[in-house]
């Protein structure tokens, strides 16, 4: 198919929703701009000019988060019930030109308590400020390190690193 069909099938799909009523069209919309965004820049800025070489284009990070502390990722899009877009990150383990991360949220007033089984509440630092913040085991998930947003801090984990290490070992492997 070339770019005006694809582009035709977008369209439909669109107006398939939308004629349903079973998904919000302007969330939608969003979604496929934010991930065309992505791409561009992606393919646009990262990829050598001209090269066509996208399977081996890396990150040359000068800075980057350590095992054992956290760092903010646009985590990509996935289903509207998942976690997406940018989010804090513990970073559990460093895979060179990727990392394993495990993606948490913020606790508020009326979160509801924490799921022993895939939830853990840890203890960081952000901006000077001691703060709680709940790792989602059930998110979690190899990330390339383009995906790290360099304007964000990285902040330190007070939560004992082994402690953090024996929540994913008996919630994932045992």
């Amino acid at each position: 198919m070339g770019m005006n069909e694809d582009l035709f099938e977008i369209s439909k799909s669109l107006s398939h929703i939308k004629e349903t009523g079973m998904y919000d069209v302007e969330k939608y919309c969003c979604s496929l701009l934010h991930l065309t965004n992505q791409l561009e820049y992606f393919y646009c800025n990262l990829v050598p000019k001209g090269s066509g070489e996208s399977a081996s284009t890396y990150y040359r990070l000068h800075d980057r988060p350590k095992e054992h502390q956290m760092a903010y990722f646009n985590i990509g899009r996935g289903f509207p019930k998942e976690l997406m877009d940018g989010h804090w990150c513990y970073v559990l383990k460093d895979l060179g030109y990727k990392a394993l991360v495990i993606p948490s949220t913020s606790i508020k007033k009326d979160s509801k308590p924490c799921h022993p089984q895939f939830e853990m509440d840890i203890e960081i630092e952000y901006y000077g400020k001691r703060l709680k913040s709940r790792i989602q085991l059930s998110d979690i998930r190899s990330i390339d390190m383009q995906r790290l947003d360099l304007r964000k801090p990285f902040c330190p984990v007070f939560t004992d690193r082994e402690v953090i290490k024996e929540f994913v070992e008996n919630n994932l492997l045992k």
